[in-house]
């Protein structure tokens, strides 16, 4: 079982977090997320990245049995009200806080890296006082 881009793509999950949440509709910031969500889990300990892994395969299937929809197909109101519903759902509750914890860091990835560290910092608090 994977964590890949490709399998967190397939599941849809991506989709659902470009509707939920408005720093992740543009393509860059949810490609930032998904790459970033994919490196994360695939650091975990091998029973958590595995449990992540199902969960992940078996995010259509739940957000079918909610919404009667498949995730890319939809409308916004019905993934926003499906992914409430799931965020209740014992097991995938973890597992969607988990991962749109890190999407929403990932899609942070890159955004201020055209300014170093040092000027950020100076440019932020003034300065050496």
């Amino acid at each position: 079982m994977s964590t890949s881009p490709r399998a967190l793509r397939a599941s849809g999950l991506p989709h659902c977090w470009a509707t939920e949440f408005e720093a992740l509709r543009p393509t860059d910031a949810l490609a930032r997320a998904v790459h970033h969500t994919s490196e994360s889990l695939a650091r975990m300990p091998a029973g958590y990245r595995w449990g992540v892994a199902v969960a992940l395969r078996l995010f259509p299937a739940a957000f079918y049995a909610v919404a009667r929809r498949r995730p890319q197909d939809a409308p916004p109101a019905a993934v926003r009200r499906a992914m409430a519903r799931l965020r209740r759902a014992p097991g995938f509750a973890d597992v969607l806080r988990a991962t749109t914890a890190l999407a929403l860091y990932g899609a942070l990835d890159g955004v201020a890296r055209s300014t170093p560290p040092a000027a950020a910092a100076k440019a932020a608090f003034g300065g050496p006082r």
